[in-house]
């Protein structure tokens, strides 16, 4: 995982090809101006999915795994909680190819949960494998909308394939 400003975005250029491209589409778009839906920045490699969504407790919420992409999350309006184990976790059903998720839940007496919050122009990439869990309620007891993006980024690993 990564957390930080989207201000200081630049400083990631090189860790992965569609970060790069992610970068530079970044420098001359504004995704706050987005549409609700997908976009299409390069092709299946990399793009965006606005979405309108609403937080929910911790103990409705569940954590995603994916293998072929990663996430570059980051809260156009709202804010929500995140979690990320690196402990061990057990599935809560079959991996969906078509989606690329799968849906695990932390085994018991993990220890291993970080916890963070997304607002006011942060972002937080979650790698593949990563377990995650986004959208948790932040600074109210209820459920609250928010507007996000949702940047999806091919992992290096499958980025010359076709």
């Amino acid at each position: 995982m990564i957390y930080d400003g989207m201000g200081v975005i630049e400083r990631y250029r090189g860790l992965y090809k569609g970060l790069d491209v992610l970068i530079d589409w970044l420098g001359e778009h504004e995704c706050r101006k987005l549409e609700t839906g997908p976009h299409e920045i390069l092709g299946d490699k990399v793009f965006a999915l606005v979405q309108d969504a609403k937080t929910r407790t911790y103990g409705t919420a569940r954590y995603e795994v994916h293998r072929r992409y990663m996430d570059l999350q980051v809260d156009i309006e709202g804010a929500e909680r995140f979690f990320v184990t690196s402990g061990p976790t057990e599935p809560l059903g079959e991996y969906d190819e078509t989606s690329d998720k799968q849906y695990v839940k932390a085994a018991p007496d993990n220890g291993d949960e970080i916890e963070g919050t997304l607002e006011k122009r942060h972002f937080a990439i979650f790698v593949a494998h990563e377990p995650h869990m986004p959208n948790v309620i932040c600074a109210t007891t209820e459920p609250v909308a928010i507007r996000k993006v949702c940047f999806k980024i091919l992992t290096d690993e499958f980025w010359d394939e076709g």
